[in-house]
């Protein structure tokens, strides 16, 4: 096979993987829908574990196409919502899909960058970072930007389908995807972590009560951290 060949092969898959970082055009947003899709059982499992009260303010860093804006919503329903991406198509799909609860006031979506958030100190009860964590340039100024955020006695919850504790037979897709992942995280600056990493990490960026819930055998590791300031 030559090596142009090869680079035809491989460009789907490197676009794909482009575009989880930051959607772009109509890729872009034909990959948010797809993500939304695909993370659906995912931000479910996130969201039982944060004990969302009707009242709660919450942030959703990289809210994608605002599923999970959608769902915490329904939570909080005298509270707020505010999703956070850095991409414009992703803000116009999650402004998109909860129109009403935006209309009401109750949601808000908003470009932005996690590692410079723009929010006053202590606005949150809750910040979540939902298949994202992955493409923060600098996980421990994103870290430290949740805890200014969150108001004293607030969580942050971290959640990742991929990670090192991955165990049981993967699919092959799923194989191939995670170890073009972990070779690509050198130079992208994508990072595959256990939870104990996490819970390590939370705790350097000053947060207290950090713990992990992990399931070894879902996709490539499901794992959630929450921590509290």
């Amino acid at each position: 096979m030559t090596k142009a060949v090869r680079g035809m092969i491989h460009k789907p898959l490197e676009l794909v993987e482009d575009n989880f970082k930051k959607p772009t055009g109509f890729a872009g947003r034909l990959i948010g829908h797809l993500m939304t899709v695909q993370h659906r059982t995912l931000t479910d499992w996130t969201i039982e574990r944060m004990g969302i009260g009707a009242t709660d303010e919450i942030l959703d860093v990289g809210c994608g196409s605002g599923m999970a804006v959608e769902l915490m919503a329904a939570r909080a329903r005298r509270g707020t919502v505010t999703g956070l991406d850095y991409s414009p198509e992703m803000v116009t799909l999650a402004t998109r899909r909860n129109r009403a609860a935006v209309r009401a006031g109750r949601v808000r979506v908003l470009r932005g960058d996690a590692m410079a958030l723009p929010f006053p100190d202590a606005s949150f009860d809750h910040v979540s970072a939902i298949e994202t964590f992955y493409f923060w340039p600098d996980a421990m100024n994103g870290l430290a930007q949740a805890h200014r955020v969150l108001r004293p006695g607030g969580q942050m919850v971290v959640t990742l389908e991929m990670s090192r504790e991955a165990s049981g037979t993967p699919s092959l897709v799923q194989r191939y995807f995670g170890r073009r992942f972990t070779e690509r995280s050198a130079r992208e600056g994508l990072r595959i972590v256990s939870g104990a990493d996490l819970t390590g990490m939370l705790t350097r960026a000053g947060f207290r009560d950090a713990a992990f819930i992990a399931e070894p055998t879902r996709s490539l590791g499901w794992v959630c951290a929450t921590a509290r300031k």
